[in-house]
């Protein structure tokens, strides 16, 4: 259907009370968690399966000699050993840019980087062919840090260079800005990589069907992107590849990135090549050498002010350390320059994003997608900026956030009250005039702890905009008995996203969301729907799926109508039947409906589709709307320092949110609550250390991320809804929004408990006790 009707049709659904939409509802996927039924990729396993590992580079640069594997091939039990050369098709596994080989051919760009697949009839040969695999390498100069590999004379790791994206932001005459302020600061940022780790390690399970097709069944987010790639290695026809999602133990970024691919891709190589199925799977610690992490940055901002703490003027220089291939940070940057200065109106900006290539280890899509990064440092800043102002950082916040008519630093214009009900909110809730007061009580009266309270505020552009087509694909079919299945290449990895799709169609329909069924993505099933990613299954796949339940409506009313003796538009659905506006007694149930219509010959099949309007800005300047419209937010934190360990404990954490239109309530709740205590192991523990490029924490001895021991006590949360401009009923994006602002929130915190601002993550023990000491209020017993 056309925009013009599925707005329409929206507006009759609004003008109603909603029937299932905003209550609480359990996920459809809830009971058979719980009862352990999900089949995940590894359950799927027969016997005769053969076991697929990659021999990896110990080299972060070098190149390659020559490989020797004839030692891997004597191996009892090896049957295959597989290197570029075996490759059938084309040797291409960059997700987005064809510049990362699936296997190395000469050179080897990062520490982990693949050389060879063996494949054996269990993972003990595999394992025992890898060790005797020989590489002979010629290690070459490397460089890890991005301001370095934009040198002139530095190793160059791709023939086109180490710079792979330069996003500009050029609004107003910055150097007028600084010279009118009264204050200027100027500071450095730094956050380090982090890992997603997913609970469920990559893996995927590929065997060929007796036509020759190759089905592979994997744990993904991007079905399509792992069909296209493995179509591409394979060399095969379109219609001889399937790819079907297992159920997905967690996702956060990677499992769109680069390392599903891989895996895909392995295990598909060993099945066709000896005709039987083939498990690829990780080890932890090879997953966490080589899946995409979040990457490292580097940010410098420099900010003017008015002495009552007006912003006049803001510079950003943004440095993005990638890895050697593009994989997501040229869109990365994209995110984090676009919001380097944070939800507040600043008439002169400029600012410079750098991407650049290192032989660090890969770094891409991770929940966040640079706005944690970018938040962090600009809301950092805000509170050095009060603290030299003498302010209240929340005055100096309110006094200075975007309203409706304020301009973003692209110079897009603000159209609702979105972050104005937040922060009033996130107020009003978290008590900060007291509780600031009540911390600072606390400090004067105790000698080994500190108290304080922070808080950050966020702006977020929702779903792809300038990273991408937008768009999404949904489809319904309709069985006798009046159940509604829905099938889409959007996936479900544990964020219940997709409850939010059979929410709306069971709104749309009248009918219980446990009357409507999810069919796995299953790209011989269903067309490509876009990637799943950028917080875009609620926003753009419920767009899709109420235009499905549109259609579906198209099919019925007719008949409803007839039947009733009524006409369409008088029609309702509600409680799993289709009655007579205001005489609810002449009524149809649904099941009977469909029944009747299947009766006529007709099918109750559709596919429901949606596009996002194309965003527009320059890119010389980055002025113009990037995005179609923005998440508002607040999160106050209140912490809690121990001066003799270092040690933070976060006490309370206050979380207010526009959400546009609140879907599914129960699983906004779950997605706070998870994205906040995610947040918070950025914000004092998470740190992938490499040492010249080669991985040092590989596994979580070394990694650590929060559990419930150090979870806040209690999180207090809100919603607001201000209608957003392309969601489905008004919603907006919140997938990755809570992971945002706990890093600055906190951090803001600590700063307030100790009077010292920390201007790099995480905040660990040795990071805090060093500032003590710089101060002279260590703790001594």
């Amino acid at each position: 259907m056309d925009e013009e009707t599925i707005k329409r049709f929206e507006q009759i659904l609004k003008a109603r009370e909603f029937y299932v939409v905003g209550k609480k509802v359990a996920r459809v996927d809830a009971l058979d968690a719980v009862l352990g039924r999900p089949m995940y990729t590894t359950d799927l396993l027969t016997s005769k399966a053969l076991y697929v590992r990659a021999v990896r580079s110990p080299h972060p640069h070098a190149l390659i000699r020559s490989i020797d594997s004839s030692a891997t091939r004597s191996v009892r039990g090896v049957v295959d050993v597989i290197t570029h050369r075996e490759i059938p098709g084309v040797n291409d596994a960059g997700s987005l840019t064809s510049d990362r080989p699936l296997l190395a051919v000469d050179r080897v760009r990062h520490y982990g980087e693949a050389v060879a697949l063996v494949v054996g009839e269990d993972e003990v040969s595999v394992d025992e062919g890898i060790a005797a695999f020989r590489v002979e390498y010629e290690p070459l100069p490397a460089v890890f840090d991005p301001v370095e590999a934009l040198k002139p004379d530095a190793p160059r790791i791709q023939e086109q260079g180490n710079l792979i994206n330069h996003v500009k932001i050029r609004k107003g005459n910055v150097e007028e800005g600084f010279s009118a302020s009264d204050v200027v600061i100027r500071n450095e940022y730094r956050t380090p990589f982090m890992d997603g780790v997913p609970m469920e390690i990559e893996v995927a399970y590929a065997y060929p069907e007796p036509d020759g097709t190759i089905t592979c069944i994997a744990s993904m987010q991007n079905p399509f992107d792992v069909y296209n790639k493995v179509t591409k290695v394979l060399g095969l026809p379109p219609e001889k590849v399937r790819v079907i999602q297992a159920a997905t133990g967690g996702g956060f970024g990677p499992k769109s990135d680069e390392s599903p691919i891989d895996v895909a891709a392995y295990a598909a190589l060993a099945a066709y090549r000896n005709r039987r199925p083939a498990l690829a799977t990780f080890t932890r610690e090879e997953a966490m050498a080589v899946q995409t992490k979040r990457h490292s940055f580097r940010i410098v901002n420099e900010t003017g002010a008015t002495s009552d703490g007006r912003l006049l003027a803001w510079r950003s220089t943004l440095y993005l350390t990638n890895g050697p291939y593009y994989s997501k940070g040229h869109l990365v940057i994209q995110r984090a320059t676009f919001h380097c200065t944070g939800p507040y109106e600043v008439p002169n900006v400029w600012a410079d994003g750098y991407a650049v290539l290192t032989n660090n280890t890969l770094a891409g899509s991770t929940r966040g997608f640079g706005a944690p990064e970018a938040h962090f440092a600009a809301e950092v800043q805000m509170d050095v900026l009060a603290e030299k102002l003498g302010m209240d950082p929340l005055e100096l916040r309110m006094k200075n956030m975007l309203r409706p008519g304020s301009l973003t630093a692209t110079s897009q214009r603000i159209d609702d009250d979105g972050l104005v009900r937040c922060v009033e909110a996130a107020a009003r809730l978290s008590r900060w005039t007291e509780r600031r007061r009540e911390h600072e009580q606390f400090n004067r009266a105790n000698g080994r702890y500190r108290r304080g309270i922070g808080i950050a505020l966020l702006y977020h552009g929702n779903t792809l905009g300038p990273e991408g087509e937008d768009y999404a694909v949904v489809h319904l079919s309709v069985d006798e008995r009046g159940k509604v299945k829905l099938q889409t290449g959007l996936t479900e990895y544990g964020t219940g996203a997709l409850t939010s799709l059979a929410i709306l169609v069971a709104e749309a329909l009248g009918i219980d969301v446990r009357d409507v069924e999810l069919l796995r993505p299953d790209t011989r099933a269903v067309r490509n729907p876009g990637p799943t990613v950028a917080s875009r299954t609620t926003v753009i796949g419920g767009r899709a799926a109420l235009d499905a339940a549109a259609k579906l409506r198209a099919i019925l009313d007719p008949i409803a109508a007839e039947l009733l003796g009524c006409r369409q538009d008088e029609l309702v659905y509600r409680d799993g039947k289709v009655m007579v506006a205001g005489d609810p007694n002449r009524s149809i149930s649904f099941r009977e409906l469909v029944r009747r219509a299947i009766g006529m010959g007709l099918e109750l099949k559709v596919e429901g589709f949606y596009k996002a309007p194309d965003t527009k800005w320059d890119k010389e300047t980055g002025q113009g709307a990037p995005y179609n419209q923005y998440t508002f937010g607040a999160l106050v934190s209140e912490v809690e320092v121990d001066l003799l360990t270092g040690a933070v404990r976060v006490l309370r954490m206050t979380a207010v949110y526009d959400v546009g239109k609140a879907i599914n309530p129960l699983g906004l709740k779950a997605l706070i609550e998870g994205g906040s205590i995610m947040g918070l192991g950025h914000a004092l523990t998470e740190e992938f250390l490499l040492s010249d490029g080669v991985p040092v924490t590989l596994g979580f001895q070394g990694y650590s991320i929060p559990t419930s021991v150090e979870s806040p006590f209690e999180i207090v949360q809100e919603v607001v809804e201000s209608e957003g401009k392309i969601g489905a009923l008004g919603a907006k994006a919140m997938g990755e929004i809570p992971v945002v602002l706990p890093m600055a929130s906190i951090a803001n915190a600590v700063a307030h408990a100790i009077g010292y601002h920390i201007k790099e993550t995480p905040l660990k023990p040795s990071r805090i006790l060093e500032a003590l000491e710089e101060l002279g209020i260590a703790y001594r017993p």
